[in-house]
Order: C-alpha cells, then sequence, then structure tokens
C-alpha cells in the first residue's frame, strides 16, 4: 500500500507541476486538450483518452 501511496504521490506533485508550467491538462503523447471530463475523474492523467487506450493497446500486445 505504501509503494502505490508514494506513486501518487509523485503523480500528484507532477501534475502540480505541470499546472505551474502552464501544460496541465495537454497530452504529453500528441498534445491535444485532455478532456475536462477524463481530467474531473483522474486529475493525475498525462494522456488523452486517445493516447491512452493505444498505449494500452500496445501494451496488452506485448504481454503476449
Amino acid at each position: 500500500l505504501r509503494g502505490r501511496e508514494r506513486r501518487l504521490l509523485k503523480k500528484i506533485d507532477d501534475a502540480i507541476e505541470r499546472i505551474e508550467r502552464g501544460v496541465f491538462g495537454i497530452c504529453e503523447k500528441c498534445g491535444a486538450e485532455i478532456d475536462i471530463r477524463r481530467l474531473e475523474v483522474r486529475p493525475v492523467t498525462t494522456l488523452c483518452i486517445d493516447c491512452k487506450m493505444e498505449q494500452e493497446e500496445e501494451e496488452k500486445l506485448t504481454e503476449i
């Protein structure tokens, strides 16, 4: 549990840094604006839904 909490705190710190740099809510892969509904559900996200789905598909392929 501590490791999980530590990773979440790191993600929160990273999100605060992105706010300070003025890039919060911008997908770090494609540069598109991340939908506000996604940010409301997962404020620490760094990928838009399309890039996240693509990443998950790639992960599935490499697991096989």
